[in-house]
């Protein structure tokens, strides 16, 4: 049985129950999903860099806790990915993150791609991890869309519509043939469907593309024990 954990780097359960039941929707029937948070106390969102900071002891320590558990493959929920070198440094198993995935992914699905994020505070961090991931050629955007964390889950219909807005704009003035999501789950898997289909080219939901790609690396990791190189980058610290 392949086992994988979609952690939520945050201090609150309130999305937990949501995105177990959209990756039961997805998810291959040999895989078993689990989804958790971090302990109460830490921030609910990480909107901020400083807020990365206080939930990544919490973070890593629970990262090697499920591969201590078995599980093949783990997922840092947060289009940051915040935590996902030093997770690669202390476990063998693999650590995906939502961003490093879907910009992957989309590179091989069109010639250039759009992310589409909440609020403006969000792009230099994501802009950044497009350069560290060596795919700036492949950008054509990323536009905001000034919806934080709390107002997406409070206004789900006027969010789709201001992502129906810029990734029109991306498509028509910024040549992007794949939209990206910064949000995972963010409206229902119909109107997603309903929104690609609108505008003709491939939507990307982090949390559908996240966890396919955790289901493939870790087949690999299980049929052929390919994981994360430990020659340099990813080197693990002294056990001592």
């Amino acid at each position: 049985m392949v086992k994988i954990v979609w952690i939520l780097p945050v201090g609150t359960g309130v999305y937990d129950e949501r995105m177990l039941s959209y990756i039961r929707r997805i998810k291959r029937p040999d895989v078993e999903a689990e989804v958790c948070h971090l302990k109460s106390g830490l921030p609910d969102n990480l909107e901020y860099h400083y807020y990365e900071h206080l939930v990544a002891h919490d973070l890593l320590h629970k990262i090697m806790d499920y591969e201590s558990k078995g599980f093949s493959a783990a997922i840092i929920g947060c289009f940051y990915d915040g935590g996902l070198r030093e997770a690669r440094e202390l476990v063998h198993m693999p650590v995906v993150a939502e961003e490093e995935a879907c910009i992957h992914v989309a590179a091989t699905l069109g010639h250039k791609f759009s992310i589409i994020v909440g609020r403006r505070k969000w792009l230099p961090k994501m802009e950044d991890n497009v350069r560290l991931y060596g795919l700036s050629d492949k950008l054509a955007s990323i536009r905001s869309v000034k919806y934080s964390i709390a107002r997406m889950a409070a206004d789900r219909k006027g969010y789709l519509d201001a992502v129906r807005r810029e990734a029109e704009t991306a498509i028509r003035d910024d040549g992007a043939e794949v939209i990206v999501l910064s949000e995972e789950a963010s409206f229902d898997f119909e109107d997603l469907m309903k929104l690609q289909s609108e505008l003709r080219v491939p939507i990307l939901d982090p949390l559908i593309v996240t966890w396919k790609f955790a289901e493939f690396m870790a087949d690999l990791y299980n049929c052929a024990n390919i994981t994360h190189s430990k020659l340099a980058g990813y080197e693990a610290p002294p056990a001592k």
